[in-house]
């Protein structure tokens, strides 16, 4: 009966030592790592919380007014709704649906766009496209930097 207890406390020791011992190798996506640590994670957020974000973000670059940050709200928080339920319908979606699929957001694009300009004033919104060609090529160059067998200047 000793000899039992003696080796589960053992077993039961060992297991723990082995698993504290594991580290993760990589960041998971949405995980960030900082001076070797794992940073946390990032979680879901409801179209609401995006279209707050989105427009204390433009609020803050774009010196808009109490109005306009409303107006831009209400305005990110239909576009969040739309692509809530795009990325509900591209799970079930058929690969042959795909490029339909593509170019309807591509005209909601288009129609956030306008309705965005019409918010903006002349110099805000091209503050505004401004920011957003700065954040692409950003994007481009930090995809280019991820896969190094691409040349400059193609994607």
């Amino acid at each position: 009966m000793k000899k039992l207890l003696v080796l589960l406390t053992a077993f039961s020791l060992s297991a723990a030592v082995a698993s504290a011992q594991t580290t993760p190798v990589k960041a998971a996506h949405g995980q960030h790592m900082k001076g070797g640590k794992m940073q946390g994670t990032k979680t879901a957020k409801t179209p609401e919380q995006r279209a707050d974000h989105a427009a204390q973000s433009l609020t803050k670059k774009l010196g808009l007014s109490a109005t306009q940050t409303q107006q831009v709200r209400q305005l990110h928080l239909s576009r969040a709704q739309q692509m809530q339920a795009h990325k509900a319908q591209a799970g079930t979606a058929a690969p042959a649906d795909r490029k339909q699929h593509h170019e309807a957001m591509k005209a909601e694009k288009a129609q956030y766009e306008a309705q965005l300009k019409q918010i903006l004033s002349a110099d805000q919104y091209a503050k505004y496209t401004q920011l957003q060609a700065d954040k692409m090529a950003k994007h481009k160059a930090h995809r280019q930097g991820m896969k190094p067998g691409l040349k400059q200047g193609k994607s």
